[in-house]
């Protein structure tokens, strides 16, 4: 209504300047345009109906039916937006806890919390202890089918009697072949073994009865000396051995250790009195060095194939 307002006073313009009845003729037109305008406008509502309160209604419902539709599809959009998302909270829900128990399930197939060290070392004793007794059980077995085989032979253990010990008097001995049955080796180390004083005193704590020194070379006893098992505890002068037996021993702590046939002998360290002499023994004490004699073999300071022997009965 507005522009047709301005176009009327547009139009009026050029036409001010006819006569008064042109003007009137004019407006007349106008106002008859004005007229069809408002029937125009009106028309729905006459339409609709007389009551203005109708129109009212009729213009709300048309206004509003746009909105009540827009409203719909704009919940059901809110609504189908809603689903969407739902679906795609479940499906990452979904993955999430599959990667979850994915991962429990691998890390509890890998080591399972409910196992601890404590368990695993009750296990592995369990195990050891089931081997051990079935290593028993066949050892057991094993001797129980060798000592019935001995048993039914004629010659079985209780038939054989056992070797008596060889009994040695207080002598020298040389190239003993003999098997020293009752003898138990108590020492044995190469010539070059570092002897001392403390050696012989845990020999001597050990034989109770009598002793026997030797010299072997290559497994054979070369030269020997039976005696009493103090021999291994003396404390001579120098140079002055003691007699047992037929056998003159020596043990001068700082010097050397030994036997010899006669009553002389010359303890420079070792015995070196009559030096082709094959019944004299000398071994080095407490010294940084080993050695000395055997027999009228001397000088075996660093050597590994003569050995030094002692046997208690």
């Amino acid at each position: 209504m507005f522009r047709f307002l301005i176009l009327v006073n547009l139009i009026s313009i050029p036409v001010s300047c006819q006569t008064t009845e042109d003007a009137s003729i004019f407006i007349h037109e106008i106002g008859t345009s004005q007229s069809w305008q408002q029937d125009t406008t009106e028309q729905p509502l006459i339409e609709l109906g007389t009551d203005t309160a109708a129109t009212h209604v009729w213009q709300q419902e048309t206004t509003e039916q746009p909105l009540l539709e827009l409203g719909t599809n704009t919940d059901a959009t809110h609504s189908w937006q809603g689903q969407t998302t739902d679906e795609i909270l479940v499906e990452r829900n979904f993955t999430s806890t599959a990667t979850t128990t994915t991962t429990a399930a691998a890390t509890s197939s890998t080591c399972p919390p409910s196992i601890t060290p404590d368990m695993l070392e009750a296990a592995k004793r369990e195990i050891i202890d089931s081997i051990y007794l079935a290593i028993s059980r066949q050892v057991t077995d094993r001797l129980e089918a060798i000592e019935e085989r001995l048993s039914a032979l004629s010659c079985s253990s209780s038939s054989v009697s056992p070797l008596p010990p060889i009994q040695l008097a207080w002598q020298i001995y040389e190239n003993l072949q003999i098997k020293l049955n009752g003898w138990l080796l108590v020492f044995d180390q190469p010539y070059s073994h570092r002897t001392r004083t403390e050696d012989l005193n845990q020999i001597a704590g050990i034989c109770r009865n009598d002793v026997l020194v030797a010299a072997s070379f290559n497994k054979t006893i070369s030269v020997a000396a039976v005696g009493p098992a103090k021999i291994l505890t003396l404390n001579t002068t120098w140079n002055r051995p003691e007699q047992f037996g037929q056998v003159y021993w020596y043990r001068t702590n700082g010097k050397s250790f030994g036997f010899s046939p006669l009553s002389t002998i010359r303890q420079t360290s070792g015995d070196n009195e009559d030096l082709s002499s094959s019944l004299r023994l000398s071994w080095i004490l407490d010294q940084n060095t080993g050695g000395y004699r055997a027999g009228a073999t001397r000088l075996l300071t660093n050597d590994s194939i003569w050995r030094k022997m002692i046997y208690c009965n």
